[in-house]
């Protein structure tokens, strides 16, 4: 290092300080990423499903055939795919099956979470609902949590994590394609953040 200027040296030092901050804060983002569990004192209006994975659904069916709601949306599905062909491709019991006849509409407009976010109003204000639960992936929750209250500033949102259970959190430098999907969703986050405030 004697033989390198000291000018150098320090945009050399000052390069490893912000990429030593950059990764713990990637790591704390990966480490307060919301659990799965939530305790619901009382039922809600209505819960909303943003796609993007089965095991969302289910858990928002599962919510829904639990009496934490009396409906549910799911915000996002592809066009094409009927509320039939969805019901198909899922692994319901009976129970799940009549709440997903009689509770559960789609809608097909959103293709991001600000679309979710706007059909979500749509949905509310069609049956008049004061408070929503939430349901998406554990990583996406903090992004989707921001453009929701942004969204719906006078409705109560509350929020339930699906953990994927091909996504491990606790050793997710040890897989590509964890550590592509993790950093990905977190330079989103904080571009909402820093954009919305």
């Amino acid at each position: 290092m004697s033989f390198i200027p000291n000018s150098i040296q320090r945009v050399f030092l000052c390069f490893l300080l912000l990429a030593g901050l950059a990764l713990a804060s990637f790591q704390q983002f990966i480490l307060t990423l919301p659990k799965a569990n939530i305790s619901l004192v009382e039922p809600l209006n209505g819960i909303v499903v943003v796609t993007g994975g089965q095991a969302r659904i289910q858990k928002g069916l599962e919510m829904l055939s639990g009496g934490k709601a009396n409906k549910m949306l799911i915000s996002g599905v592809g066009q094409g795919i009927s509320k039939q062909l969805l019901k198909e491709s899922l692994s319901l019991s009976d129970e799940q099956a009549l709440f997903f006849d009689c509770c559960v509409e789609i809608e097909f407009t959103a293709i991001d979470t600000n679309g979710n976010a706007r059909a979500t109003i749509r949905w509310m204000q069609k049956h008049n609902l004061k408070d929503v639960l939430l349901v998406s992936a554990n990583y996406h929750l903090p992004r989707a949590e921001i453009i929701f209250r942004r969204y719906l500033p006078e409705k109560k949102i509350y929020f339930q994590a699906v953990n994927p259970p091909d996504l491990k959190l606790s050793h997710w430098y040890l897989s590509w394609q964890t550590s592509r999907l993790l950093l990905r969703e977190y330079l989103k986050f904080l571009f909402v953040k820093f954009s919305f405030g």
